[in-house]
């Protein structure tokens, strides 16, 4: 099934207001006490940011999208969402700058030749300094393409290693007391855990994680996550209390880049050190990676693969070196042995009706698990010819 073109089309979307205000993310201060000299997201110190600083247009603005289309000689033809924007203008130079730099490397090519496909894409981000958007989202449309045309979810493509996998809920608040109450409503929701953002310092999560795990006694999973917050003499400090509050892991308490430190941290400690979500995200793995196992610097690998080709590949070759991953696509955790846990930042989700039940599946999570719902009907395909005389402009 041979890809032969690539078409752009370009639409216009609902109207949005368009806003910023600092309140959304807040700002950047130092991790208390402060004297480590480290800094941190101020949502999760604790103190509402005495700022209001916003800006928004007077009214809903015109919106647009771009949508892309690999066509191929067979029956189906793969698609996605490209990027969206209030600047069509802009927008339209995209897709050009795409047809004119990115397609040239896959039209022509069997759309079934993924690896290929992914090995030549993740080259060009060094020669095209691409970024890892093009690859991500073409990989994802050709494996969407296999699904329908295989009438399976990308998990059973994959080998379909478990049909489910546990999951936890994220747990916050700026007190103690409401942290442990959003834990609770976690478990009420039938979670098997919670994780919670942190950046008190050592003394202050101490104080939670003491405080959390007598709310929640034994058989509820406990997660910590203080985003890069420590250095590596408070990482071993937190991790030992942490250790004797019986915690799940503990994720990114260093900088992705300090390998030195996590891997003393790593041969420090017993509790489970999980890293590289912030150094993956900006496109280095699979191959970045790999280092950080050999070298003992993670016990968990965080799945940032590009792609699901490029997760694949993070999630074999952890297994191989007898390492879990976390935190990839549901499809590809329910496709791979050794991605224990499913992080449900998106909270709940209900199956969907039977009669809406496709091929492609839809995330489903509850009761304690996440899994895909599925049947072997076909996807209803685009209308391609109503996209081409509805959108503003068709870029080819």
């Amino acid at each position: 099934m041979k890809i032969t073109k690539a078409t752009f089309y370009l639409s216009e979307t609902e109207p949005q207001v368009r806003q910023v205000r600092y309140a959304d993310r807040g700002g950047i201060d130092k991790v208390p006490p402060g004297l480590s000299g480290l800094f941190t997201h101020c949502e999760g110190i604790g103190p509402e940011p005495d700022l209001h600083i916003e800006y928004a247009t007077d009214g809903p603005v015109p919106m647009y999208g771009l949508q892309l289309r690999l066509h191929t000689d067979g029956p189906l033809d793969a698609y996605a969402d490209w990027g969206s924007g209030y600047s069509a203008s802009e927008l339209e130079w995209n897709a050009k700058l795409a047809l004119s730099r990115y397609m040239p490397m896959i039209v022509g090519v069997d759309a079934f030749d993924r690896e290929y496909i992914w090995q030549r894409m993740w080259y060009a981000q060094r020669f095209f300094y691409t970024g890892r958007q093009p690859l991500d989202t073409i990989d994802r449309m050709l494996w969407d393409l296999a699904s329908r045309h295989a009438r399976q979810p990308i998990y059973k493509l994959l080998g379909g290693a478990r049909e489910s996998v546990p999951a936890y809920g994220l747990i916050g608040g700026r007190t103690i007391d409401a942290i442990v109450e959003s834990a609770m409503d976690k478990r009420a929701q039938g979670f098997i855990g919670g994780k919670d953002h942190w950046y008190r310092g050592v003394e202050g999560n101490a104080e939670m994680a003491r405080e959390l795990r007598a709310a929640m006694g034994d058989d509820f999973l406990l997660l910590h996550d203080p985003v890069e917050s420590y250095t590596c003499e408070e990482a071993i400090r937190i991790s030992r209390i942490l250790e004797k509050y019986n915690y799940e892991w503990i994720e990114e308490p260093l900088q992705d880049y300090d390998i030195l430190g996590l891997q003393t941290l790593c041969k420090a400690v017993d509790l489970p050190v999980l890293a590289l979500e912030w150094i993956g995200a900006i496109g280095g793995q699979p191959f970045n990676a790999a280092p950080y196992v050999a070298l003992g610097a993670t016990d968990i690998v965080r799945q940032r693969g590009i792609g699901i080709t490029g997760q694949l590949k993070v999630a074999q070759m952890a297994e191989s070196m007898g390492v879990p991953v976390h935190g990839g696509d549901p499809h590809v955790i329910l496709g791979v042995a050794n991605d224990p846990l499913f992080e449900a930042f998106m909270g709940l989700q209900p199956e969907p009706p039977k009669e809406e039940q496709d091929c492609r599946g839809q995330l489903v999570v509850g009761d304690g698990v996440a899994r895909i719902a599925w049947s072997d009907r076909p996807v209803v395909e685009p209308d391609w010819d109503e996209v081409a005389r509805t959108a503003l402009m068709v870029i080819e």
